[in-house]
């Protein structure tokens, strides 16, 4: 099986105040009603991380940089997810009608608004896969890479 078929592939996105970019899907489509973006290959990607940049810049509008992939697989009720740590290069004000809403907020907004979600399964991977975002970030910050 390719990396194409296998997962889906998504951002989580920190700022310079190292808050954490959440989006809601719209209609909270499959009980999330805050996540972070992520989505499947298309033909035209070339890589994991290229679908990972194309997906946050479809459903949040920001153009990303990864700075780290972020260890582990994550799974949902529909799919395993793989994650890559981003940063913020410019915002086009746009993002397409898959989401409602972005916002940022803080660490710990964000696992609040992850409670929210209705799915058992997708709000345990949201939660785990913040908490590995939020250790690759502080390692990184220790060896002054972030």
């Amino acid at each position: 099986m390719s990396w194409r078929s296998k997962y889906a592939y998504g951002g989580i996105v920190f700022n310079q105040n190292q808050e954490v970019l959440m989006r809601s899907p719209s209609d909270h489509w499959g009980g999330y009603v805050w996540t972070f973006a992520k989505g499947g290959a298309e033909l035209s990607d070339n890589s994991p991380e290229e679908t990972a940049t194309r997906e946050v810049l479809e459903e949040t509008g920001y153009k990303c940089s990864i700075i780290a992939a972020i260890p582990g697989e994550y799974e949902s009720d529909t799919c395993v997810t793989k994650y890559f740590l981003m940063s913020p290069e410019g915002w086009s004000a746009h993002y397409d009608e898959e989401t409602q809403e972005i916002k940022w907020v803080s660490v710990e907004q964000a696992f609040e608004m992850i409670e929210m979600t209705s799915t058992p399964k997708g709000k345990q991977r949201d939660k785990d896969a913040l908490i590995s975002a939020i250790h690759t970030m502080r390692a990184l910050i220790i060896e002054n890479r972030f």
